[in-house]
């Protein structure tokens, strides 16, 4: 039979750790673009297949410092969808 020793339990743990880790830092926290009338221009031209990088241009006309700002620790503000996810079918 095989015996655990000391050395085992604390090869455990740290993967244990890593693992709690990595699943802690892989939860999705963005919010969702949400389906309201605000957006439903940007979604119908994803929809008519206009890419994603010219659609997402196009969030800055309201999301600026003039009217909808962003937090100070916000990443670059021409990359909306590589966090925010399409939002929820609201019909």
């Amino acid at each position: 039979m095989l015996k655990l020793r000391k050395q085992d339990f604390f090869t455990l743990g740290i993967i244990a750790a890593i693992v709690t880790v990595l699943i802690i830092v892989s939860r999705d926290k963005a919010k969702q673009v949400p389906r309201d009338d605000r957006h439903r221009a940007f979604f119908a031209a994803l929809e008519q297949g206009r890419g994603r990088a010219a659609v997402e241009r196009e969030c800055a006309t309201c999301h600026n410092p003039k009217s909808l700002g962003l937090l100070k620790k916000h990443p670059p503000k021409d990359q909306c969808l590589i966090c925010h996810k399409l939002g929820y079918r609201r019909d």
